[in-house]
């Protein structure tokens, strides 16, 4: 490339032949022109390999890498590994960004020599409603706590990343790991950041499309659990326990309970295994303020719905599942 590269894109690609083509538009048509296109095509069987071709013909920063089907971890790791960017971007290929996306997120983390720049998105949905997505909620002097209570959401995009992060430090994507696989990497990326700002506009457009693997019980949702693992075998190797117990456990409590047993009620036994997962150890989450507090911002009927669950599984179970038919 003949110009010094400002941002590498990051795009892992698997049988994406409908979404792919929006996406890669809005990349290639960005107002920041100083980025390279990095398209890991992850033993795709369908026509997405044609419709990265047809980009390359017209834009010569598109690197394209042909691997055999490995998951998104080993893509994402192979995209950093080929990266010559000062600032690494990464986004789903069903997903796209709007125009000055790019050139936004780079000026703020060049004018504040920000490791980590976050902005907002939107969730996109099949029925054309759009819900905001509000990331980076930056409420103390401690990214960290922020993180493990969600102010700043798992996700890796809607974030600018410095890539001397991920080198110095040598950060990279469990492989192990299908689910979650974001919400360790986060973890540390932000553990060793020196300063992260947040913009507050709306760049990316997520696609939550029927039967993703988001919405959709699976023998991958147990990697969960390798992840929290990991998160807390570092805190307590590194004296760190003790100072963030209270926010890992609001974390742990939201990732194994809340969100795969109290709001996403299934016939599986796949549920059932992290209800009782929950039950064996649910008394070490009594007394957690962040927890309290969650619920009292919570609906009316999800609480009643937490509280049922709480009771008796199979009285939370028929109540989730009528919830979710009346909507």
């Amino acid at each position: 490339m003949l110009f010094l590269v400002k941002v590498s894109v990051i795009i892992p690609a698997y049988n994406v032949e409908s979404y792919i083509e929006r996406c890669l538009t809005s990349i290639v048509n960005q107002s920041l022109e100083e980025v390279e296109i990095i398209i890991i095509n992850d033993g795709s069987t369908d026509n997405t390999l044609n419709v990265i071709n047809k980009f390359c013909s017209f834009d010569n920063r598109i690197k394209i890498i042909n691997s055999k089907n490995s998951g998104v971890s080993a893509a994402r790791n192979y995209g950093l590994s080929q990266s010559t960017g000062k600032y690494i971007f990464q986004i789903d290929a069903d997903d796209w960004i709007e125009t000055n996306a790019l050139k936004e997120m780079y000026e703020a983390a060049e004018e504040s020599n920000a490791d980590i720049v976050i902005a907002n998105a939107y969730v996109d949905y099949d029925n054309g409603k759009m819900v905001p997505l509000i990331d980076g909620k930056l409420t103390c002097d401690d990214p960290l706590k922020d993180f493990l209570i969600g102010n700043i959401i798992p996700c890796v995009w809607t974030k600018l990343y410095r890539r001397s992060l991920f080198i110095s430090n040598n950060i990279g994507y469990c492989e192990k790991v299908r689910i979650g696989e974001d919400l360790l990497a986060n973890f540390f990326l932000i553990l060793h950041a020196k300063k992260i700002m947040k913009i507050e506009k709306f760049f990316l457009h997520y696609i939550q499309r029927q039967g993703s693997a988001m919405n959709s019980y699976r023998e991958s949702m147990y990697d969960i659990y390798i992840v929290l693992n990991k998160i807390e075998e570092f805190l307590k190797k590194n004296n760190l326990y003790e100072k963030y117990k209270n926010e890992f456990l609001y974390l742990k409590y939201m990732h194994t309970y809340y969100y795969r047993v109290v709001m996403f009620s299934n016939l599986s036994s796949i549920h059932k295994d992290f209800y009782n997962n929950w039950k064996k150890e649910k008394d070490c989450y009594l007394g957690n303020n962040y927890i309290s507090e969650f619920l009292m911002r919570e609906k009316y009927r999800n609480r009643v719905l937490e509280k049922l669950y709480r009771t008796n599984y199979f009285l939370g179970l028929t109540f989730g599942i009528l919830k979710k038919l009346l909507r």
